[in-house]
């Protein structure tokens, strides 16, 4: 830079213009001259000050002369301090010429002040020169008077305007003299600490800070010539081993490198944080050209920092080695004890330039003080002691904290985040450190979008940074440089050997790992300059070299090389080097591997840490990058791995799967070990990643595993699980409540891991056992363990690994039983919150492996759970129970006993007292039992998985009616209600494919789980039999008569045995005597007449007997009279009545109203004369019966920041990555919106089934980049048996509809109508409010191809003809009425309609009962959204960025792009009418829908390996306790058959979340149960049992 230069430093420090003639004379001359001269001038100064009045001198000689006298002065002995300090105290006021001009300065001087202000800095010199054999006090005193000089000259060059070129370059010609005089020599302390001669200690921070704040200041009004910056750098290299410089040097470096920074990328660049100190360092009008020439040059004064970790070239100065050659202690200059400070002071030069590293990359910063460093523990050797600048003098010492641009403040465990701008990243990546000094990693770097290129950044400090990074380090002979000479330091010198690989070290010297603080620095900085490679961006090949070199060294592990400091700063700052397509960078995943292996193989370090980075936050880097090379193996296979240094022969290559088993293992053994919750959820995200890589590779490679025995299963109990599982009773083992048997688990054969049966197994096992042992306990490890296991669920392996699948189900249940087991005080809601998720995961499980429920023990553990859930009681603890449940809470042992013992018999469900942990938990588990009956084994449904529901409903069935007759009144279907929780409508007329003339009733059950249609018919045979019912209702004829019956044997009949007349008669026998014996003569009479009686009429009888005889033998056979004939065969029936009969519905008890009036009773008949029932039942269908989730996904390339042209992206194929269509169809399935029964992406076309006519082919869009799923025409879908996904790829006309649609509903009021929200109908399920059925004016105008048909209000036909309704007037009467339609989802609009002739023949839709018509000034038409009573939850937007550029994350446009992520479902508030005001319609579950609006991101970028990079955002965060959601992790690297499935899994589990926390969720059975009820509250009959059986028995369809 200074080649053509001479440097001044000779001449500076040979001037004698401090010297004076009085020193040619003896210093007792001297010395008196100038104690009485400078006496009284001070004294005639001071009167002269008083009194204004002018200097005694008033000739130039007279100043000249006097001015001698004053340089004698200022050089005298310390024990003159009078003298001295009237010299200093002449000298400053003359100065005071240069500023404001006093009549106590001599004449000339304020003629002409440069000149003399010149002479006077060449005689200041004197006060600096150390004084030696001077005691501290005056050495004290001595100090004070050169600050007082110091902050004169400071105003001078503040505030002079005066200042000649020629005055500028004196003042810092005497400056660097004064520095040069108290710096130069090596400091010397005694035992008390202080010498004679340590006023340079004093004097150190003052001195220099008035050096370069004054050489700033010249660089704005006289701006140094070449020869004082070579003279600056010069001597610089003799004040190296003070501290102080290298404070000063970063400082003055900090504060023009921020305003470097302004000037070249302007005010939206990331500021450079400096400190009020640092800012004031620079004058307030300096010049960016006087800014840009003075950074770049006091960038380098200090020519190369890295040799202040080299004693021999800091001491190699002609001080140090006089010092060395007159001391008796010191014989090698590089041993002086006031070297012992250099590792600190390396370490902060490191500091510095890291940190202006870290402004060009333009990471955030914080100001903190510079923590305490304990030199002694940290170097070794006696440290000597520094005495402070006197009180008032020396400046708060500031740092920039380097490494806070990868950091972020350190919060409590339980994390709060703000809400976020949706235009801008979330500020939690923002770096800065926390208050107590240590520094919390990010999850994401936020480096600048337009920060310098790596290059650039190499060009300035590569010569410093690799060369510190290597500081100390003996080098592989193959490394070492061939030239011994040091290389310069200045980039602009040694710009043609910047590249070259000289260093210089010395290994053999002990003090090496002194400086391994500043090496960690260095290496830090220079992981921080790779990591920020943009996609596409040019490193120069030797900078990649010379880096992965430093790597390599910096990742030795073995325990003679290895640096504690420099490896966990490398692991620290290198979180991104594997994923951000560095050239060649795989060359370090073997060093990489064993860093990491270090760190997480050991719950404590086994080598010293860098102080700022605790352990935790070092775990979570090496987790990072763990993530990031998971896949690597299965990728490449059986690639080479190339050597840094060259390998033995007899050592075999690496490859990248021979590394794939040590990757395994070392995720398992890190999850092991693991206690930070935080880091724990990353492994469960990486666990899952390992597992279905492997599994999917497996499946591609068509491997299949033939298992002798299991291998799967690690822990010792896995043998007392096998015994248990053949006990009856479904018996479980006693470990399935004690922590403790969970935490045996001793590592598994390495050979397990090697397939995925065995580590799908090892993963089961080990996340089970983890859960239980330590997991429970926390909320967020527990979800993420959940969700593991969820995904775990589904992973296909062949053969499926029933063992283990079926002890999950065990674990799953004992973990439920044990924190419903827990004592009241720990039950709260992230308790709940748990259950409900493991609910969830045993749903999952039992689905995905229904053969599970085959199995005896496991169904009774299942069905217990349930009962344990539903009623918070078990009926019966199993046999090997434990009697108690112990939970430690703060350190208390408390225990819970167990209601019931194996010994007591089971309690009925009648005997129950219901006390669930909670209604979400009850809930939870009624789904689960539902699931279990309707789902397991029978998912997906015959119809597809796009609907749990029958798709039949009213308007299906009514079709294939038979008849068209209606009632008097209401509908065809007739309508009850059973336990207040099942609506029942029941079509007593046949469907027309039903042949058989019997008994048939076809009922649509809705209940909360769902809708369901089934057709019953009373049969008395088998419907298996060849002969068909009608057959068996035929009158077969009567047998042929036959007379022969067989011989008659007429027998008369005793009433006492034959023998009774011959035995003889006893007293007893008489004691009753004879009629005849007792009578009178008048009742003989009368005995006599009876007896005539009874004769004559036994002879009538007798002869009726004979003559009824003769006519039967006369009569022929058969007997019209008499014969037996079948009855008429019926063909009507009261089938409703039928069907509640046979069921058990019509009791007495079932129709008594309860003594509490506000339960219906059992069984309650609807209305179904109301109109509001039908659509009450339309909105009730509305309601899934699963949860539904929507994702929209965008393609972003280069640069893009606008909404329209990401939008075009998707428009046509070849604007896309390949990669990026098949990564779609990963996701899902396309399916076609007219024909799909499931959700859609938005409610106006969700949940039902419209098949147009004329659908072929050519309507579908082709060639398309993904547009032909943005919701028009298909959507991508995907769905299993908790929830569905709709994923959309919004299009260009998407956005033009939607912004359409936004601008017509800002200017509805004015009367018109709103356009549709999709562009295809204005449409959306119906609400009722007020008894007024509202919809878009055009909801049922027509019926166009692009109008759907309802799936449940009965309208007219297609074409559009006004329904007719049978009048209360008869039939030949019309009516003009008001009838609520639906169309497609649609609210149904209120229309009027014309008379229709009577001739007009009845459709069988035709059922709704007549309305009266509404006046026309009254018919109002809203759009209407979800019922706000029926919102599901938080509004969770979920997007998919795909990036050709990975910096185009920090310019995704969120906001303007949310317009075409609506789902219909965020309606709410005010809305437009027809008539042009306002209604508004507010609720509590409204206004909490708005607050809980979240919106994460997944960014997906394409990597050059065709691996792909993520990162996960959150905008908008509401205050939340739990976790993003797993198992993609921000920052993991996932293959390409992964990429789908995991990026599918991450948003349901992310949208599951926060359902779970959001108190204004309900699940979808539970919304559904709430509806029925409020149905049944409004449209029941109050009817009496005699009342409601004469019902049953009227309106009977003929």
């Amino acid at each position: 830079m200074y080649w053509d230069w001479a440097s001044l430093q000779e001449e500076i420090q040979w001037d004698r213009g401090n010297q004076s003639v009085l020193h040619k004379f003896p210093a007792s001359v001297g010395r008196e001259v100038a104690c009485h001269v400078v006496k009284h001038i001070a004294q005639n100064l001071s009167i002269a000050a008083s009194y204004e009045e002018p200097s005694s001198l008033e000739d130039e000689k007279d100043v000249k002369w006097t001015m001698e006298v004053l340089c004698f002065g200022l050089g005298l002995p310390l024990t003159e301090h009078e003298t001295i300090n009237n010299c200093v105290k002449v000298y400053v006021e003359w100065l005071s010429a240069l500023l404001s001009p006093k009549p106590c300065v001599p004449q000339p001087i304020l003629e002409d002040p440069n000149p003399f202000a010149q002479i006077m800095l060449h005689h200041l010199l004197n006060l600096f020169t150390p004084r030696p054999d001077s005691n501290p006090d005056l050495v004290n005193r001595q100090a004070v008077l050169c600050h007082r000089v110091l902050r004169a000259i400071e105003t001078m060059a503040k505030e002079s305007i005066v200042l000649t070129r020629e005055t500028w370059e004196v003042l810092l010609k005497f400056l660097l003299a004064a520095n040069d005089q108290l710096l130069s020599p090596p400091t010397e302390k005694d035992v008390i600490g202080l010498s004679n001669d340590d006023i340079s200690e004093h004097l150190c921070d003052r001195v220099l800070s008035v050096l370069f704040q004054v050489w700033l200041f010249a660089c704005q009004r006289s701006f140094p010539s070449p020869s004082l910056w070579k003279t600056l750098r010069a001597m610089c290299q003799y004040w190296r081993h003070h501290e102080a410089l290298v404070s000063m040097w970063h400082r003055v470096n900090h504060a023009l490198t921020a305003s470097m920074i302004r000037i070249m990328y302007g005010p939206d660049f990331p500021e450079m944080v400096i400190s009020d100190e640092e800012a004031a360092l620079l004058p307030a009008d300096m010049s960016s050209e006087a800014v840009a020439q003075s950074w770049f040059r006091f960038l380098h004064v200090l020519q190369n920092p890295v040799d202040l970790s080299r004693p021999q070239v800091v001491s190699n100065t002609p001080k140090f080695l006089q010092h060395a050659l007159t001391s008796e202690v010191v014989v090698d200059p590089s041993y002086h004890p006031c070297l012992a400070r250099l590792p600190h002071t390396f370490l902060r030069a490191m500091k510095g330039i890291s940190a202006m590293v870290n402004a060009f990359l333009g990471l955030p910063q914080d100001i903190k003080t510079e923590p305490t460093y304990d030199l002694q523990a940290s170097f070794g050797g006696k440290m000597a002691t520094t005495p402070s600048t006197p009180p008032g003098q020396r400046k708060a010492t500031k740092t920039i904290s380097v490494l806070t641009g990868t950091l972020v403040p350190k919060a409590s465990s339980k994390t709060s985040h703000a809400p976020k701008a949706p235009s801008a990243p979330p500020a939690s990546s923002a770096a800065a450190p926390s208050t107590a000094g240590k520094l919390i990693l990010g999850t994401q770097l936020p480096y600048a979008a337009n920060r310098p290129k790596c290059n650039s950044i190499l060009h300035l400090f590569d010569a410093w940074l690799f060369d510190a990074a290597l500081a100390g380090v003996k080098l592989h002979p193959s490394h070492a440089a061939q030239a011994k000479e040091r290389r310069a330091s200045s980039f602009i010198e040694s710009k043609h050997s910047s590249l070259s690989m000289d260093l210089h070290s010395d290994a053999s010297s002990p003090r090496d790992s002194a400086y391994q603080a500043g090496r960690a620095e260095a290496c830090g900085a220079l992981c921080r300059i790779f990591c920020s490679h943009k996609t596409g961006e040019i490193i120069l090949p030797e900078y990649y070299a010379r880096f992965y070199l430093v790597m390599y060294y910096g990742l030795q592990t073995d325990e003679t090389t290895v640096s504690g400091e420099v490896l966990s700063s490398i692991l620290f700052n290198s979180c991104s080097l594997l994923r951000c397509d560095l050239t060649g960078v795989q060359l370090l995943l073997p060093h990489i591997l064993r860093a990491i292996e270090l760190v997480l193989s050991r719950n404590a370090p086994d080598f010293r840490l860098c102080e700022q980075i605790p352990y935790s936050e070092l775990r979570k880097a090496s987790i990072h990058i763990l993530l990031s090379m998971l896949c690597l193996p299965l990728h490449f296979k059986d690639l080479e791995i190339k050597d840094i240094i060259k390998r033995p022969d007899d050592k075999p290559p690496i490859t990248f799967l021979s590394l794939r088993t040590r990757i395994t293992d070392l995720i398992r053994v890190a999850l092991t070990n693991e206690t930070d919750s935080q880091n724990t959820q990353m492994l469960l995200g990486g666990f899952m990643l390992v597992v279905e890589d492997l599994a999917l590779c497996e499946q591609a490679d068509n491997l299949l595993l033939q298992p002798q025995h299991d291998l799967s299963d690690p822990d010792p109990q896995g043998a007392d699980a096998s015994k248990l599982s053949g006990t009856s009773g479904g018996s479980t083992d006693t470990s399935g409540y004690h922590e403790s048997s969970y935490q045996r688990m001793p590592p598994p054969l390495t050979k397990n891991l090697d397939t995925a049966y065995g580590l799908f197994g090892h993963a089961t096992s080990l996340v089970c056992n983890r859960l239980m042992a330590t997991w429970k306990t926390d909320l967020n490890v527990a979800l993420a363990a959940m969700e593991l296991l969820s995904g775990l669920a589904k992973v296909k392996i062949k053969p499926p690994n029933m063992l283990m699948c079926k002890r999950t189900v065990k674990w799953m249940c004992d973990l439920i039983v044990f924190q419903c087991s827990r004592p009241a005080p720990s039950h709260s809601r992230d308790l709940h919150s748990m259950l409900c998720a493991a609910f969830k995961c045993l749903q999952l499980w039992l689905v995905e492996h229904s053969s599970l429920l085959y199995d005896r023990e496991c169904l009774h553990q299942v069905l217990e759970v349930v009962e344990l859930g539903i009623s918070g009681s078990k009926s019966q603890t199993k046999t090997q129970e434990v009697q108690t449940v112990k939970v430690k809470l703060d350190k208390d042992s408390k225990s819970v006993s167990m209601k019931n013992r194996a010994s007591d018999p089971p309690k009925f469900k009648g005997n129950k007292e219901l006390m669930p942990a909670s209604m979400r938990v009850k809930d939870a588990a009624e789904a689960l039992l539902t699931c279990i009956i309707d789902q397991v084994g029978a998912f997906p449904p015959p119809c597809g998985p796009e609907s749990l529901f029958s798709l039949l409903d009213e308007r299906s069935l009514l079709r294939f009616v038979k008849g068209s007759s209606l009632p008097e009144h209401g509908s065809l279907f007739r309508y009850f209600v059973i336990d207040n929780s099942v609506i029942v409508g029941l079509l007593e007329q046949p469907l027309g494919n039903i042949e058989d003339p019997l008994p048939t009733v076809t009922a649509l059950i809705r209940g909360a789980f769902g809708r369901h249609a089934w057709t019953m018919q009373l049969r008395h045979s088998p419907r298996a039999s060849k002969v068909s019912s009608r057959a068996h209702l035929t009158d077969p004829g009567r047998p042929i008569p036959d007379d022969n019956v067989g011989v008659q044997h007429n027998v008369k009949h005793r009433y006492f045995p034959e023998g009774v007349e011959k035995i003889p008669q006893t007293k007893a026998d008489k004691s009753i005597p004879p009629l005849e014996s007792v009578l009178t003569e008048s009742q003989a009479a009368d005995v006599e007449k009876m007896g005539n009686l009874i004769e004559q009429v036994s002879a009538f009888e007798k002869e009726v007997s004979l003559k009824a005889k003769s006519e039967r033998e006369n009569t022929p056979f058969p007997d019209p009279a008499t014969e037996c004939k079948p009855p008429r065969v019926c063909n009507e029936y009261q089938t409703a009545r039928l069907f509640l009969s046979h069921y058990g519905l019509l009791s007495l008890e079932a129709l008594k109203e309860p003594s509490n009036s506000s339960v219906p009773p059992d069984l309650v008949m609807l209305d179904t004369t109301n109109s509001g029932l039908y659509a009450d039942l339309e909105a009730l269908d509305f309601i899934p019966n699963r949860d539904n989730d929507t994702v929209h996904i965008f393609y972003v390339k280069p640069g893009q920041a606008q909404p329209l042209e990401i939008l075009t992206n998707v428009v046509s194929y070849t604007n896309v990555q390949p990669q990026f269509v098949e990564f779609l169809h990963s996701l899902g399935w396309p399916v076609d919106i007219r024909k799909h029964a499931g959700w859609t992406g938005h409610v106006a076309t969700s949940w039902k089934i419209t098949e147009p006519d004329d659908m072929d082919d050519a309507d579908y869009q082709s060639g398309t980049g993904g547009s032909l799923y943005d919701g028009r025409q298909q959507v991508l879908y995907w769905a299993d048996v908790l929830s569905e996904v709709a994923l959309l790829v919004p299009s260009p006309e998407t956005f033009r509809l939607r912004t359409n649609t936004n601008t017509a509903a800002r200017t509805g009021s004015s009367g018109g109508s709103l356009p549709t929200d999709l562009g295809l109908d204005s449409k959306s399920p119906p609400t009722r409010r007020a008894g007024l059925y509202t919809g878009s004016p055009d909801s049922g105008s027509s019926g166009t191809s692009s109008a759907k048909p309802s799936t449940l209000l009965f309208e007219a036909e297609k074409a559009g003809r006004p329904l007719q309704h049978i009048s209360p007037l008869g039939k030949g009467s019309t009516s003009s009425t008001s009838i609520p339609t639906a169309d497609a989802g649609a609210a149904p609009s209120v229309q009027q309609q014309q008379p229709v002739p009577a001739a007009s023949p009845v459709t069988p839709q035709e059922i709704l009962p007549p309305v009266a018509p509404a006046p026309a000034s009254t018919v109002k038409y809203r759009r209407t959204g979800r019922q706000p009573g029926l919102m599901s939850g938080p509004d969770t937007k979920v997007l998919i960025v795909w990036l050709e550029s990975f910096e185009d994350h920090e310019n995704f446009p969120v906001a303007e792009l949310l317009p075409v992520t609506s789902t219909g479902q965020e309606q709410h508030g005010s809305v437009s009418t027809g008539s042009g005001s306002a209604s508004t319609f507010s609720s509590t579950s409204n206004q909490q829908r708005t607050a809980e609006k979240d919106i994460y991101v997944i960014f997906i970028h394409a990597l050059q390996n065709s691996l792909f990079r993520l990162h996960l955002v959150e905008y908008e965060k509401t205050q939340s306790k739990m976790a993003m959601a797993i198992p993609l992790v921000d920052g993991m690297v996932v293959s390409r058959r992964t990429l789908g499935s995991l990026v599918r899994q991450t948003a349901i589990n992310i949208c599951r979340r926060r359902r779970l926390e959001s108190e204004s969720y309900q699940p979808p059975h539970v919304r559904r149960k709430l509806k029925i009820q409020d149905m049944v509250s409004r449209y029941k009959c109050t009817l009496s049992p005699s009342e409601f059986y004469t019902a049953l028995f009227q309106d009977i369809p003929k």
